[in-house]
């Protein structure tokens, strides 16, 4: 098996304490202003612990790791702290963010921020707001923004919130060993909108000029999705776009990088079940006994994009389907991987496989299938992998199933150029589980083994968890563990990798 399955190197983001996180693009901090606006990642929606009366406290550290083939690593240290009474509202943060690949370091940056305000009326407000960032890919020493602001809220309600601010404020930088200050305003516009019970989008947009020369500006755009799936817990799907219009050196102008990922609250979530039920989500599992036969089908599409100081991008492609009656299973699943990092293509892949059993009783089957794979990068131009086998169902219910199934296979390839084709014995290990209402993990183990020669086999365990945004809409994160104990020359035996995206039920 001198080959190499090579899965796109997505990282994840896990926003809210103990996660997986993307840190796509060398300079995504770049140097702006004041960038974060009461309620643009927060809100009545999704509330950390309560530290005293009014206060909400959320944090954050996240990681993100590529190991294998692929050698990156990115890591972010957050922390927030909101609060909101009948007159005062405010907010204080700070995020520390890097990543590096291939030991060569491509984000590192440091950010503190606050914000505080005072209700002139129910919709009218004034406060100041300030912030620090140092980020050294930039070059950019320290900027430190304050401002004034006036703010009003257009729409204020249980399910919208849509607010304006603006107000002047001033600059102190040190950038490309240049020291410098001046006057700026300030405008800024922030959205949340309520989907669902459990589900929410939230938008924000800062621009900062400098008062004297409006083409010297910064520009900071965020938006994203969470949607709840537990007392504890969030997924958070969101994108972010950095744009300095005056950067140093050869440094780009842009940034932006998408965000997909979990979120923890240190003291839980608000109820937000919805008093007429879950309308928009997949209904209790009791519910669905009955559609436990027939067809099902997913697709799944995740992307990493990084654009500016950092050119990278990462698309995959997923469609799982199955059939099951009283006496038949009908599985195809195919997918499709691409990924360039600085023009170079770092993954490009196509795998397919297809298997039919047919039930001997309620748990033993017998079965057939083939599987293909096509990677460029591994050398691999085709490689076929027909196989028979007898499987049994140890554990299988209406929540959970769990089957162990082996036999004979033939694998008819060509690597690097050379044909070849022989025997082997695949062993499998297959495991579901509906965990609630609204969440699903699977995860497979495939061992194939050539017998006349046992140090040429490939482990692949592979899992994936979707969580329901609404009842045909999912957020899936990913995971896949390769190991070749002869893999072809040059090549590492292990590649992990981690990916995330949005899946569509049918």
């Amino acid at each position: 098996m001198k080959h190499k399955i090579k899965l796109p190197k997505h990282i994840l983001a896990l926003p809210l304490t103990a996660s997986l996180s993307i840190i796509a693009g060398g300079q995504m901090e770049a140097a702006t202003g004041s960038d974060q606006i009461i309620g643009a990642n927060t809100g009545d929606y999704l509330k950390g612990s309560t530290v005293g009366h009014g206060w909400e406290v959320t944090g954050a550290a996240n990681v993100a790791l590529a190991q294998g083939n692929a050698d990156s690593l990115a890591y972010s240290l957050q922390g927030l702290a909101t609060y909101e009474g009948p007159v005062w509202e405010g907010l204080v943060g700070a995020d520390y963010l890097y990543s590096e690949n291939n030991d060569t370091v491509t984000t590192d940056s440091l950010r503190i921020f606050g914000q505080g305000q005072r209700l002139l009326t129910d919709r009218f407000y004034l406060g100041l707001a300030g912030s620090y960032l140092r980020d050294d890919l930039a070059d950019l020493d320290y900027r430190f923004d304050a401002a004034a602001v006036l703010g009003y809220h257009v729409i204020k309600n249980d399910r919208t919130k849509l607010s304006l601010e603006f107000g002047p404020g001033y600059a102190w930088q040190s950038q490309g060993d240049i020291k410098d200050d001046f006057a700026t305003i300030r405008f800024a516009e922030r959205f949340e909108h309520k989907i669902s019970s459990r589900s929410k989008l939230w938008q924000s947009a800062i621009y900062t000029p400098n008062i004297d020369d409006f083409s010297d500006y910064q520009l900071t755009l965020d938006a994203g999705i969470d949607t709840q799936i537990s007392a504890h817990w969030a997924v958070r799907t969101s994108a972010r776009y950095m744009y300095d219009s005056t950067p140093t050196g050869t440094n780009d102008k842009g940034d932006f990088a998408l965000l997909f990922g979990l979120a923890y609250s240190l003291g839980g979530f608000p109820d937000s079940t919805a008093p007429e039920g879950r309308a928009t989500l997949k209904a209790d599992k009791k519910e669905e006994a009955a559609d436990a036969l027939g067809w099902t089908t997913t697709a799944a599409l995740g992307v990493s994009v990084a654009k500016g100081n950092s050119d990278s991008l990462q698309v995959s492609l997923a469609y799982d389907t199955a059939y099951r009656s009283e006496s038949d299973e009908f599985f195809f699943n195919a997918g499709y991987s691409y990924g360039e990092n600085d023009g170079l293509t770092a993954s490009d892949a196509l795998y397919a496989s297809i298997r039919y059993n047919r039930l001997l009783n309620q748990r033993s089957y017998f079965g057939v299938g083939t599987s293909f794979l096509r990677d460029d990068l591994a050398g691999v131009n085709y490689r076929f992998t027909p196989n028979a086998l007898l499987g049994h169902y140890f554990i299988k219910n209406e929540t959970m199933t769990l089957a162990l199934e082996g036999g004979p296979a033939y694998v008819i390839e060509e690597v690097n150029g050379v044909s070849d084709s022989y025997f082997a014995v695949r062993v499998a290990e297959r495991f579901t589980w509906n965990a609630s209402s609204n969440v699903t993990f699977n995860q497979a183990a495939i061992l194939d083994l050539d017998p006349k020669n046992t140090d040429n086999y490939l482990l692949t365990v592979s899992a994936y968890l979707d969580v329901d945004i609404t009842e045909n809409l999912a957020w899936r994160l990913s995971g896949a563990w390769n190991y070749d104990n002869e893999p072809a020359a040059g090549l590492e035996k292990e590649d992990l990798t981690l990916t995330s995206g949005i899946a569509i039920k049918f």
